[in-house]
């Protein structure tokens, strides 16, 4: 199973390889829409701003990224799938795809908003941490809320209309809890914000892992 899962996580990433403009594109808007808050603060922010200014970006980022975690599976793809994958091997193989892609753009984003808005982080395991598990949840969340877009006719506005809601406990318990890391972060303290975070990531996958083969029987 897991050598399964490597193959599509592999296949993923040598298709999203060939078309290197959209990749490049979504990292472009990561870059604009931060000098634009540059540009808009005028390089003064408080560590409150820059804290929702950044999971602001980070989330439609991951919302973009994800949308097109399925949209080169035409549906003779998805017959062959059908006859070599279970389903839950495809969903992992997927998710640990947009796993890596939104970690990567977080790291990216983190990296362009220390550079233009200055280096706010306190503690910046703790706030890598936080980075790691929201990549996790919104991969499982984004991934699933794609492919129903898929069956559903590639429809661009599905991903953010159905996948937004459910990312905002995530992104509202996220953010309460990295402006920690930004002011000064206690682990004692912030344990069970850090438990309930990993809790949500690991339901989203469960569910994810679950309800997809459901869908891929349609």
């Amino acid at each position: 199973m897991f050598t399964q899962v490597y193959h599509i996580f592999s296949l993923s990433m040598r298709l999203e390889w060939r078309k290197k403009q959209s990749f490049i594109a979504l990292f472009l808007y990561t870059l604009t829409t931060t000098y634009l808050s540059f540009l808009v603060f005028n390089g003064d922010v408080s560590k409150e701003t820059w804290n929702a200014v950044f999971w602001i970006v980070m989330l439609f980022a991951a919302v973009q990224a994800a949308f097109r975690s399925f949209e080169n599976e035409a549906s003779r793809r998805f017959l062959l799938y059908y006859g070599l994958v279970k389903p839950q091997v495809l969903v992992l193989g997927k998710t640990l795809y947009n796993f890596i892609y939104l970690l990567s753009i977080g790291l990216f984003t983190t990296l362009i908003f220390t550079f233009l808005l200055g280096n706010e982080i306190h503690n910046l395991g703790a706030f890598m941490l936080l980075l790691f598990i929201a990549s996790a949840g919104f991969s499982a969340i984004l991934t699933f809320t794609a492919a129903l877009a898929a069956k559903a006719g590639d429809n661009p506005a599905l991903p953010a209309i159905l996948s937004i809601p459910l990312l905002y406990p995530q992104v509202l318990t996220l953010s309460r809890t990295s402006i920690r890391a930004l002011t000064g972060f206690s682990w004692e303290f912030n344990a069970p914000y850090l438990l309930v975070l990993l809790m949500m990531a690991g339901i989203s996958i469960a569910l994810s892992y679950l309800l997809f083969a459901y869908l891929w029987r349609d």
